[in-house]
């Protein structure tokens, strides 16, 4: 049995990664048809159940790329073989409204944890600094933008940059962000791409909108959990016609 991720059997091929153990509890209780709770250790509450008939599993990361490195090494040892970053991101595109999807094509690592994890596996080759791009499955991305189109939600496909921290960024930083056509910020994508890319599985990452960076303002909990509703309607549909 793992050291954190105490499941004493196997997850489900499909894992969704949100941060929140309160929302993966909501999805597993509410989307999910006979979910079990596989963890609770640590709060990092983790299910197993059905959606359409296709098994899948939901693991809480907790906050920032070193807790989500945790987990998804010891999801793989499981068996998970597909993971879906799912959570909320700070817009630094105007378009892009509170509660609106964004479907995530490649995340910068602008963290610690993901350069690290490229690194360590460059680092018997040649080029020990590997300028890595952190992409989504492209499978995945097709069929997350042709789900959104068909439920008429409010998308967006772009490049987040992961970041160690929350607080402490000036505005002239996300300004630049934004000038390389980055249209968000958020904290674990780009742990969870690049742990799929050197342990030789698929990944994803999508988001709801909860912040806009730019005036600092915050989406009220109403908005925020209907933009989860969606965003999970359309990453489960989207999992489903991949896997198939």
């Amino acid at each position: 049995m793992p050291i954190h991720v105490r499941c004493e059997q196997n997850v489900a091929p499909i894992v969704f990664l949100p941060g929140d153990p309160n929302r993966a509890k909501w999805i597993a209780e509410n989307v999910f048809e006979g979910a079990i709770c596989t963890t609770s250790y640590r709060q990092m509450l983790g299910y197993t159940g059905l959606v359409g008939g296709v098994p899948v599993s939901i693991q809480t990361t907790g906050m920032g790329g070193p807790s989500a490195a945790i987990v998804c090494e010891e999801l793989i040892a499981l068996g998970a073989r597909f993971f879906i970053r799912i959570g909320t991101c700070g817009a630094l595109d105007p378009s892009m409204n509170p509660g609106d999807l964004l479907i995530v094509t490649a995340a910068c690592m602008s963290d610690g944890t993901s350069k690290e994890i490229v690194d360590d596996y460059m680092r018997q080759t040649t080029i020990s600094k590997l300028g890595f791009a952190a992409t989504s499955d492209f499978d995945f991305l097709r069929s997350a933008h042709d789900e959104a189109l068909s439920q008429k939600i409010p998308f967006h496909m772009g490049k987040v940059a992961s970041l160690d921290r929350f607080y402490g960024h000036d505005e002239e930083t996300y300004r630049r962000l934004s000038k390389l056509g980055i249209c968000a910020v958020e904290m674990e994508a780009a742990t969870v791409l690049a742990m799929a890319a050197t342990h030789g599985i698929r990944a994803a990452a999508m988001m709801t909108v909860s912040d806009q960076v730019f005036g600092a303002k915050r989406a009220d909990e109403e908005t925020i959990q209907m933009g989860v509703e969606r965003m999970i309607r359309v990453a489960v549909n989207a999992a489903g016609s991949v896997i198939e």
